[in-house]
């Protein structure tokens, strides 16, 4: 079978074809929606320029100190129940 003119790697999906199952199921969907819609979802959701990312990465890792601070204020808190 020969392959898909679209992904370039997958086999096309029937012998008189031109696209693989999955790039035809997303000829569909652009149909259905519209290049510009699909195009801004895909923009939106999927290319997130530098300065989002690295807001992304600050909000993550704020997120992760502050959830290994309260496990330790747990078990200082266990530990001292312990104790007691």
């Amino acid at each position: 079978m020969a392959s898909c003119k679209f992904c370039l790697n997958n086999t096309v999906d029937t012998w008189f074809g031109s696209w693989c199952e999955k790039c035809h199921k997303l000829q569909r969907i652009i149909n259905l929606f519209t290049i510009d819609k699909v195009m801004t979802v895909l923009e939106n959701v999927l290319i997130v320029d530098e300065e989002t990312q690295e807001h992304k990465l600050k909000e993550e890792l704020k997120t992760e100190l502050t959830t290994r601070e309260y496990q330790l204020r747990e078990r200082k808190k266990k530990q001292k129940d312990s104790d007691k």
